[in-house]
């Protein structure tokens, strides 16, 4: 059987509501992407979706409880195991409840309908107007089933005038084989900011499909982070939506890739009104046969005067097999706007190299040292200290390099 098999099974077998089933319908008659769609051309499910999954979680999540080993130290938590909430802090301010549907879908890709129709599991987080969370909440998604098709479907609100972080990561307890196919919406009041960080360092068999839309009202900030160091597959959608004045949209990414990883991260920013502003800056560094692909796009509506973007896309080939496909992209309807786009694919620097043996320092050394300041700008965006000290520590651990930090 193929996942699609599985899935046909499963609604078959699921008792769906009649919209469920409108849903799944419509996915079914779109099917998975494939590369002939412009949004999937150097990114194949064929080999993944060609494999047989089980949507039923096992029994491991009543015996379970070494969840200490996969925190990141922080007070505030949720924490889901095997697509159950089972803790949740008490934080003041805070709703935190179990899965509850929404309808909207982003972009209307099958992936959504697929999500929206078949899951069953996921958040609903309210921020309620004029609170400062100065403590981040950190979401942990545990799985302990072999070959689980997984969805999670999330939703954030954050209140006027309020500020939160989060901190997000996707576990296998062991080298499982899994598929997760996850939505989350974040909604932005007037004048509120989010700091939303994703770490996606999974075992060597995940593959994760995620995705991410922010909707931004007036004078809100929003700061999307997204670390990738571990995991088979993952193709990140972010999606923003700028629906007020003076939003800001902020983007950063830090990929560390080897051996035969693949990811690709796709970006979308809607500047809908006028006096916003977005920041988007993705450092890619890819060793042994690992693949990359960063396909990000910026819109400016007529009416949206005043704008003021700025999309950057760097990437490190430190092999000869590795490769990255990049397709930074403007789209601009109105003529008073301050856009830039750029891309950079290269190695190490020759003459950086050479300065650095000539001090004494070793070959390989030097290259973790160059490699590791190559990514150290987009690392410095994430505002949390121990999480940013964290990700310099796991990436310096990863290119073998001994850096005081």
């Amino acid at each position: 059987m193929t996942l699609i098999d599985n899935l046909k099974q499963y609604a078959e077998t699921s008792h769906l509501s009649k919209e469920s089933q409108e849903l799944f319908g419509e996915f079914i008659s779109k099917g998975f992407p494939t590369i002939k769609d412009e949004e999937w051309k150097y990114t194949s499910l064929k080999k993944i979706i060609s494999e047989s999954y089980t949507l039923h979680y096992s029994a491991n999540r009543n015996t379970f409880k070494d969840f200490e080993k996969y925190f990141l130290g922080f007070k505030n938590k949720i924490v889901f195991l095997d697509g159950k909430l089972v803790s949740s802090s008490n934080i003041k301010g805070v709703t935190i409840s179990d899965y509850t549907s929404f309808k909207n879908l982003s972009n209307h890709s099958s992936l959504d309908f697929l999500n929206a129709s078949l899951s069953k599991n996921g958040f609903t987080i309210s921020v309620d107007e004029n609170i400062q969370i100065e403590e981040p909440i950190e979401i942990l998604f545990l799985n302990t089933t072999e070959n689980i098709f997984s969805q999670y479907r999330n939703c954030i609100s954050i209140g006027k005038n309020s500020s939160v972080k989060f901190i997000e990561q996707n576990k296998n307890v062991s080298d499982l084989n899994s598929l997760s196919n996850n939505f989350t919406q974040i909604n932005c009041a007037e004048n509120s900011n989010v700091e939303f960080n994703k770490i996606q360092n999974d075992t060597a068999r995940s593959k994760l499909i995620d995705t991410l839309n922010v909707y931004q009202k007036s004078d809100s900030v929003c700061t999307v982070n997204t670390v990738i160091f571990g995991g088979l597959f993952i193709r990140n959608n972010l999606n923003f939506e700028q629906n007020g004045q003076n939003a800001e949209s902020n983007m950063n990414g830090i990929t560390l890739l080897t051996k035969n990883q693949f990811v690709d991260n796709h970006t979308f920013v809607d500047h809908k009104n006028a006096n916003c502003r977005s920041n988007e800056l993705y450092k890619g560094i890819y060793l042994d046969k690992s693949k990359g692909v960063f396909n990000g796009k910026i819109m400016v509506r007529k009416d949206s005067q005043k704008i003021d973007a700025f999309q950057a896309n760097n990437s490190l080939l430190l092999n000869n097999d590795a490769s990255i496909n990049s397709k930074p992209q403007l789209e601009i309807y109105a003529d008073d706007v301050k856009c830039s786009h750029g891309c950079t694919i290269g190695q190490l620097d020759s003459e950086s190299l050479f300065y650095l043996r000539s001090r004494g320092v070793s070959l390989e050394e030097a290259k973790g040292l160059l490699t590791f300041a190559f990514a150290s700008e987009a690392i410095q965006n994430i505002s949390i200290a121990e999480l940013r000290s964290l990700v310099q520590k796991t990436m310096s651990n990863k290119l073998n390099v001994d850096i005081e930090l």
